[in-house]
């Protein structure tokens, strides 16, 4: 009898076949121009979608026999559509808090160092009653010509304890009561992994390397759980204006976890939300181990914990960054931020905890450091269980090519960040200290990307602009954003194709997320977070993207987003 009722359904299949298998669907759009990031089939003109993920992708005729009495329609006027952006390597919440309760200035702004004063000096002069006044970021090309020191910024404000990060995030200004209060002398020792600055006399000059940072930040207080919340709430529409519906942040610890994870209960995320908390705070230096063997208890449908965050080495900035060659005229390779056999051993422990690591290393020798852990951990742990982990390297500011095969087999990420890969007052302060010839071959992200390694897209923020349209456009073009065929490209040859700047954008940052299934394309049973702009991307003129209008973003078939102004920061 069953055999019977299979062989009769199967013939009715085969004569109708939407006869069983069409649902109803909540919403239909078409007469669309849909840029799936699908290779067999990468435009589509419909979709329907049913309980907040696809139900079919494709011609409306293929689409409409999921058309029900209750389904909508939209009718999308020719538009634009492609995935929700998917930023690897950001830090949107500390980006908000920031900007809600401490000094927040646009380092992407050129400024001089009497407007960037008045700046501080305005923050100072409204929080008379603020014990510390913390802030970021300065632009290492306000102060090409001017001494950055502590007596630059006591002049502005010498009561009152101030540190400032620079746009990197790994160097900041202290004035001196904040030396003072952290208690920083003449005669402390430079901490593992960075350094005090100091005057041609040998004299603390308030600059702050990497851990040095620590030190500082670690005597001011901390956030509170309602200043976490609050800064998480407000960020992400602010990203579903620029078209990005998923992030992998960059750092965290117990209170960002408890905030994203509340926001998510409450129904008021909308977003999906990767985290790789500091195994040490970078900033206040106290351990996120609990946060990290306790994990699971934080997760959502939109929120999980899927890595822990390392340092190899610094930004080049001060040379801190690790590479294979010295830097021009000096012998100095850089400056490890975790001793290498430490930072082996580091990635062997947590891989067999079934935890993967995101490492920060800018420089080719650090990247090489990581690798090395990655392959004691496959001995350790077996093969494939470590492939499986997708460790995670970022930013890659410099590239040993001949480390490509090894790239493949361990299957990490390659994540390319900050996006300073054009033309830009930074990258002239950084000709200081990489040379000319180096600084052409910075985020090489083309010939890594054809190699077929894993790679994704992160934009650092807020160490550098958010806006995914200025890193798409910058990305293809490596020259400055609206830049014409004349003016200056950093890197000709680092450029990469359209379609695969897009790919890295979503599918890339999916991968990286462990949710290449789920989220990064239009296809039937994923997510459907996508988004409606104002221009066809493959149609315009390369030049032209970064002006690019994000005018709907939706998250799980719910509108999330509508406007008709560029939002970009």
């Amino acid at each position: 009898m069953k055999q019977s009722t299979f062989r009769s359904t199967a013939v009715l299949l085969a004569l109708f076949p939407f006869a069983a298998a069409a649902q109803d669907a909540d919403l239909i759009l078409t007469n669309g121009e849909f840029y799936t990031v699908e290779e067999k089939a990468p435009m589509a003109e419909a979709v329907a979608i049913r309980d907040g993920r696809f139900l079919a992708v494709g011609s409306f005729e293929e689409v409409s026999v999921h058309q029900g009495d209750d389904t909508d329609i939209v009718d999308l006027e020719g538009r634009f559509v492609m995935p929700g952006l998917i930023d690897a390597h950001i830090h949107p919440i500390r980006s908000q808090l920031i900007a809600n309760v401490d000094i927040s200035v646009n380092a992407a702004v050129p400024m001089t160092p009497d407007e960037f004063a008045a700046e501080i000096k305005a923050y100072a002069d409204a929080n008379p009653d603020k014990p510390w006044l913390i802030g970021a970021a300065f632009s290492w090309g306000t102060f090409t010509d001017t001494p950055l020191n502590f007596a630059y910024i006591d002049a502005i404000v010498p009561d009152r304890p101030v540190v400032i990060e620079d746009e990197t995030g790994h160097i900041a200004i202290a004035n001196s009561k904040a030396l003072e209060l952290a208690g920083v002398t003449e005669d402390t020792p430079d901490p593992v992994g960075g350094y005090f600055g100091r005057d041609a006399d040998g004299k603390l000059n308030g600059l702050l390397y990497e851990t040095a940072m620590q030190q500082v930040f670690g005597a001011s207080p901390n956030y509170t759980l309602e200043q976490v919340t609050t800064a998480a709430e407000e960020i992400f529409p602010l990203l579903h204006a620029m078209g990005v519906t998923g992030v992998k942040v960059a750092q965290g610890d117990h209170l960002w976890a408890q905030a994203v994870q509340i926001l998510d209960r409450q129904g008021r995320l909308n977003m999906q939300v990767s985290m790789t908390p500091y195994e040490v705070d970078f900033y206040r230096q106290y351990s996120n181990a609990e946060l990290l063997r306790n994990r699971q208890q934080y997760e959502t449908d939109h929120f999980r914990i899927d890595g822990v965050k390392l340092f190899a080495d610094g930004v080049p900035f001060g040379q801190t960054m690790l590479i294979k060659r010295p830097y021009p005229g000096t012998d100095n390779f850089g400056l490890p931020a975790t001793p290498p056999e430490q930072l082996r051993e580091k990635i062997v422990h947590y891989n067999g905890l079934g935890l993967g690591v995101m490492v920060h290393s800018t420089g080719d020798r650090g990247a090489e450091i990581v690798m090395e852990g990655v392959e004691m951990a496959m001995a350790a742990h077996g093969v494939e269980e470590v492939r499986a982990l997708r460790n995670h390297i970022a930013h890659n500011v410099i590239v040993d090519f001949d480390d490509i095969d090894r790239m493949k087999y361990t299957n990490v990420i390659m994540e390319f960040s900050p996006s300073f890969w054009f033309p830009r007052a930074i990258i002239d302060a950084a000709e200081a200290d990489l040379g000319a010839e180096m600084l052409q071959e910075v985020w090489p992200l083309g010939p890594v990307l054809r190699s077929g390694v894993n790679v994704a897209i992160g934009s650092d923020w807020n160490q550098a602009q958010a806006d995914p349209f200025i890193n798409i456009e910058t990305l293809v073009t490596r020259q400055a954003p609206g830049a014409g065929a004349i003016d200056p490209i950093l890197g000709p040859s680092s450029a990469v194709a359209l379609e695969d700047a897009l790919y890295a954008y979503t599918m890339g940052g999916a991968y990286a997320m462990f949710l290449e299934e789920e989220i990064g394309s239009i296809r039937a049973g994923k997510r459907a977070n996508f988004i409606v702009l104002d221009q066809d991307l493959t149609e315009i003129n390369p030049s032209q993207i970064h002006a690019t209008i994000v005018l709907e973003t939706w998250f799980e078939g719910n509108k999330v987003y509508e406007g008709t102004d560029k939002v970009s920061f």
